[in-house]
């Protein structure tokens, strides 16, 4: 028997003020496999409080669709696992690269939302995440560190 994802609540948690006037909030996620709050650090929402503006739920109702402030995140709530569609890397000397990342051999086509996702990033637990993520921006600083210099 296949029991269907039900997102129970979306809990915010506030980050204080990101640019003057406009608040920051981090998110708790709360389904019926478990919390996930990956999110409550990061600033998904800033200068709103409406959830359903960021986060949508996959038609077999498995996945969901994060579009925070600086990434797009795919959340598999069965598995309670994390990937990450789309994300703004901040080099060494400041310089800005909105990407996709890629990291390992490991792809995934999420259906069923507002548009077709196509992942290069796999999907972690959610208690590994933040220390994976940060593993792939090490690299991906050096890179950008790299390219920098050879011009």
């Amino acid at each position: 028997m296949r029991r269907e994802a039900v997102v129970e609540e979306v809990e915010l948690k506030p980050l204080g003020e990101f640019r003057m006037g406009c608040d920051a909030y981090g998110i708790i996620i709360k389904t019926n496999f478990g919390h996930i709050e990956t999110f409550k650090d990061v600033p998904i929402m800033i200068g709103q409080t409406d959830s359903s503006e960021c986060i949508e739920q996959s038609a077999c109702t498995r996945y969901l669709s994060i579009k925070g402030a600086f990434s797009t995140y795919i959340v598999d709530i069965k598995d309670q696992a994390i990937s990450i569609y789309r994300t703004t890397m901040r080099g060494l000397n400041n310089e800005l690269c909105d990407e996709n990342p890629i990291y390992g051999t490991e792809t995934h086509h999420i259906k069923g939302l507002r548009r077709h996702y196509y992942l290069q990033f796999p999907f972690v637990s959610k208690d590994r995440f933040v220390q994976v993520f940060a593993d792939y921006e090490v690299i991906r600083r050096r890179q950008i560190k790299e390219l920098r210099d050879a011009l």
